[in-house]
């Protein structure tokens, strides 16, 4: 029996979606791997060459997955059906890895690719009790743009990863910018990228779950951390931790 076209293109795209959802598996096989080498196994003679070539074959694995949700995005109009991007998994964990290696320029831009992962819902959590970022800071006067950015905001935030995934990114971020020379305008803009991304981390953890006392303390670092610092917000979240 000759299947008609729709059939074969729903088959198609539940195929893509299959080979995603493998290579996301396989990736964060890669990268549990690695995780041993960055702790239990962080005494073995290989582990520095083994954590990089599991990370490698993790970020490898990454790349191809962002391609094919790209791919599948553009031929699927079903907004129901649409695969959101790969986890930040793999790039944080390489950021993690850079970082023990006193390699801060490289980490630092893996964890900000990470956070763009997690950016939109990140910041739509944040803007619930008060620590979202506007973006450009333009509103927009169309009621229908506004009702679609809602939409994905709540969708975005629903996909976010684990808490405790967050407070790593975050405390990456803030790592990052305590070991930048503030030096140039350049590094002074970088550590206040590092700090303001920590703090929309931080609030979405807040809006989840505000009895942390831990994410209360690093907001209060990620204010003294941007350029210049905030003591007054710094303060107020070490005083409430």
């Amino acid at each position: 029996v000759k299947m008609e076209g729709g059939d074969e293109q729903m088959d198609s795209v539940n195929l893509k979606r299959f080979l995603i959802e493998t290579r996301r598996q396989l990736c964060a096989a890669h990268c549990s791997i690695a995780e041993l080498y960055l702790t239990d196994l962080c005494e073995e003679p290989d582990a520095e060459s083994s954590c990089e070539a599991a990370l490698e074959s993790a970020l490898a694995l990454d790349e191809v997955s962002s391609a094919d949700v790209v791919s599948t995005a553009h031929g699927n109009n079903d907004g129901e059906n649409k695969m959101g991007p790969p986890p930040p998994d793999a790039l944080q964990t390489m950021a993690n890895f850079r970082l023990s290696q006193s390699r801060v320029p490289e980490a630092l831009e893996c964890i900000l690719k990470a956070y763009d992962r997690m950016m939109v819902g990140c910041e739509a959590m944040s803007a619930l009790v008060g620590l979202g970022s506007d973006g450009s800071g333009k509103i927009d006067d169309v009621e229908l743009e506004s009702k679609s950015r809602e939409l994905v905001d709540v969708d975005a935030a629903s996909s976010l990863p684990e808490y405790n995934f967050r407070c790593q990114t975050a405390k990456i971020m803030l790592e990052c910018a305590s070991l930048l020379e503030n030096d140039s305008s350049d590094a002074n803009d970088t550590i206040n990228q590092c700090a303001e991304s920590a703090i929309q981390v931080l609030g979405s953890l807040i809006a989840q779950n505000d009895e942390v006392i831990e994410v209360w303390y690093l907001l209060g670092c990620a204010f003294m951390a941007c350029t210049p610092p905030n003591p007054e917000s710094a303060h107020y979240y070490w005083e409430n931790a």
